[in-house]
């Protein structure tokens, strides 16, 4: 039908919603959380999942210091603060959990905080890191899965959030 720029091309590629989150769960300065929409499952076995972050990201500074994280899918009750909170604010500046209204639960099997009423919660271990030009790619080994809810997850597409069905 025609050439696309290659940006505008990328949008066009659905993807996940989810909010990345790590660090201490009992402690405000040092815990936070990003919205990320580049995640991906990469392993069967083991089972793996990968997340683009960007290197200049609290979340990856606490990601390399606990060597765990939590990835969760976004439902609609979570995407307000997916975009106005974990999305739009540093955790550096301010307690996201705590500017979303939200009370973080302890991980199980991992040291990182988790949103209890996501659709979808992926507990990992850190296992790798990649340059990937202006990112990094963590790659998780997901030790832990559990659902919160019963929503639906969200996916991104064309810059905005769809329903999965």
């Amino acid at each position: 039908m025609g050439e696309l720029d290659v940006l505008t091309a990328l949008d066009l590629l659905p993807h996940p919603l989810a909010i990345v989150t790590a660090g201490d769960p009992g402690r405000p300065g040092r815990r936070g959380g990003m919205t990320a929409a580049w995640v991906s499952r990469v392993s069967w076995e083991p089972p793996l999942v990968a997340v683009a972050v960007a290197p200049s990201r609290y979340t990856y500074q606490l990601i390399r210091e606990f060597r765990a994280f939590a990835v969760h899918a976004v439902s609609r009750s979570l995407e307000r603060v997916a975009m106005e909170v974990f999305g739009s604010l540093s955790g550096r500046d301010v307690d996201k959990f705590e500017a979303a209204g939200l009370r973080p639960g302890r991980a199980r099997s991992v040291v990182a905080p988790v949103i209890p009423s996501a659709p979808l919660v992926l507990e990992c271990r850190l296992v790798a890191e990649y340059p990937a030009g202006d990112h990094v790619i963590v790659v998780g080994e997901v030790v832990r899965a559990y659902r919160g809810s019963d929503e639906r997850p969200l996916a991104w597409y064309d810059s905005r959030s769809a329903e999965v069905v």
